[in-house]
């Protein structure tokens, strides 16, 4: 039932995508719209699946992205205890950070983080989602300078929203 729940979602995604110039990214076991002009380009760095990056502009040479890094937890880590790692990573390492917004989405079954921080002279805004499956952690962020963070907002809310899981065929 899940399976053809998904093939049905599929089907309907593929006609949407089709008429919005839009491209599905397939992982492993996850997916991902983004939109024809960004660039995807995926990563040999270990952990590192994917990054996005938006079209390059003259007048803004900074390049927004979208990357999804999977890390692998000790069996019975709970997204609420790598959250709280996070949070101490950034107070310690990113000492500029500010968090603006952080929460839990039960619906979605995810965490959002939301943070500015300053770095190499660089005044960046970051919106990550977390998410916990078979003890890998799935972060996807969004980075953008702060100045065109809103600029981009709605495009990487977009991105970020399409992210699904597979799911897991029954044998």
């Amino acid at each position: 039932m899940k399976f053809k729940l998904f093939l049905t979602f599929l089907m309907i995604s593929a006609v949407t995508i089709a008429q919005k110039d839009i491209d599905v990214h397939k992982g492993e076991d996850y997916f991902i719209a983004y939109p024809k002009g960004w660039d995807l380009q995926k990563s040999d760095n270990k952990g590192v699946e994917f990054i996005l990056f938006s079209r390059q502009q003259e007048a803004d040479p900074f390049r927004e992205n979208i990357s999804l890094v999977i890390q692998k937890v000790k069996e019975g880590t709970s997204l609420e205890s790598f959250i709280e790692l996070t949070e101490a990573e950034l107070r310690n390492v990113m000492k500029t950070s500010r968090v603006s917004a952080n929460s839990f989405d039960k619906i979605k079954n995810r965490h959002e983080l939301v943070y500015s921080v300053n770095v190499s002279a660089a005044y960046l805004k970051v919106k990550q989602h977390f998410y916990l499956k078979e003890n890998k952690v799935y972060i996807l962020t969004f980075t953008a300078l702060q100045k065109s963070y809103d600029d981009y907002k709605k495009r990487a809310n977009s991105i970020l929203e399409s992210f699904r899981f597979k799911p897991t065929p029954k044998n």
